[in-house]
């Protein structure tokens, strides 16, 4: 799959598309681009700082994924949340440490998907959570 397209997309609140997304938006894309199976809903309506609720974000990623603190454990696909003064980032981990994200500070309409290297997400780090393979 050529990543380079994932790169660039400008930061839309609740968007699910290369013409705009927000980070579960980018998920979202991700996943349906690479035939990945998985629901981005939570069932409840989405606010325009629902990612910020930590608990709200864990409790979805718990139900739907399976969680780890060991950033060795993290394949092609897995999700990476990280969290850099209390706002919380969702990125999708690639290979070698990198992963791909919104930019960080998130700016509607200014900041683009990017890739980082281990370097920078890694202090940031909170959770992993792994999708399920082989479906």
């Amino acid at each position: 799959m050529n990543i380079e397209k994932f790169i660039g997309i400008r930061h839309k609140f609740n968007g699910r598309s290369f013409d705009g997304a927000d980070c579960i938006g980018l998920c979202h894309l991700f996943y349906t681009e690479h035939n990945y199976p998985q629901v981005w809903d939570d069932g409840k309506p989405i606010t325009e700082n629902w990612h910020n609720e930590k608990l709200r974000l864990l409790r979805f990623l718990r139900k739907n994924f399976t969680p780890t603190d060991n950033i060795n454990d993290l394949q092609y696909g897995d999700i990476v949340l990280f969290d850099i003064d209390g706002d919380v980032h969702l990125g999708i981990y690639l290979h070698y440490g990198k992963i791909l994200a919104m930019q960080v500070p998130v700016c509607e309409g200014v900041s683009e998907s990017t890739i980082y290297s281990k370097l920078f997400w890694q202090p940031y780090f909170y959770k992993g959570f792994l999708r399920e393979k082989g479906v």
